[in-house]
């Protein structure tokens, strides 16, 4: 089973691309509900996060606190880094177990990774093509803050602290821009890659 990795600086769309090939038949697995899951209480990260930044990060009912922690390693480099090596292990394993199992299904075509940090986390050696999806500066911070109710300024800082697109796009096989289109041009543009995915004997990787 053909297995198409996803990434994408936060704005550009790259959810959207996801669940459009859900509709084209792939089987999808979203890596951010996978992180979270994996931080809950008596999940693979629970003990390991909470050892490393300490229980102030709990709250009232014992579980990690998602804005407390993101907080703390939202600004710290090094901190941000060691939750990363904490959760990416854990999620890539659940993520193989998933297209595993689906592969065993028999009952889709193609898988598909969403990953914001598919690259960073190293799964996009588990993909036979990547595909990464771009917008514009002003696109991303748009949908950004309409998307969290946030200002631009909020806006500006959480992208600052990924890599942009020309740090990803060596590991790209197909990049799709996704600045101001309708839906269905974004659709056609979907359609066109996974053809060229999908055709016998067709493998990026």
């Amino acid at each position: 089973m053909t297995i198409i990795g996803i990434t994408g600086i936060s704005g550009s769309g790259k959810t959207t691309v996801a669940r459009m090939l859900t509709k084209m038949g792939g089987f999808v697995v979203e890596a951010d509900p996978l992180a979270h899951e994996v931080m809950q209480k008596g999940r693979p990260a629970y003990d390991e996060i909470v050892k490393t930044f300490g229980t102030e990060i709990l709250d009232s009912e014992g579980e990690i606190s998602r804005p407390t922690l993101g907080k703390l390693v939202f600004e710290d480099k090094k901190k941000r880094t060691q939750l990363e090596k904490i959760i990416h292990p854990k999620v890539i394993n659940l993520t193989t177990a998933l297209i595993v199992h689906a592969r065993l299904s028999g009952q889709h075509k193609f898988a598909v990774i969403d990953a914001p940090l598919l690259i960073e986390a190293g799964m996009h050696k588990n993909c036979h093509t990547c595909w990464l999806i771009t917008a514009s500066h002003e696109v991303r911070l748009a949908r950004i803050m309409a998307r969290d109710s946030i200002t631009k300024e909020a806006a500006e800082k959480r992208l600052a602290t990924r890599k942009g697109d020309e740090a990803l796009k060596p590991y790209a096989n197909t990049i799709i821009e996704n600045n101001n289109e309708s839906l269905h041009e974004l659709k056609a543009k979907v359609i066109s890659a996974l053809q060229v995915v999908l055709q016998p004997g067709k493998r990026d990787k």
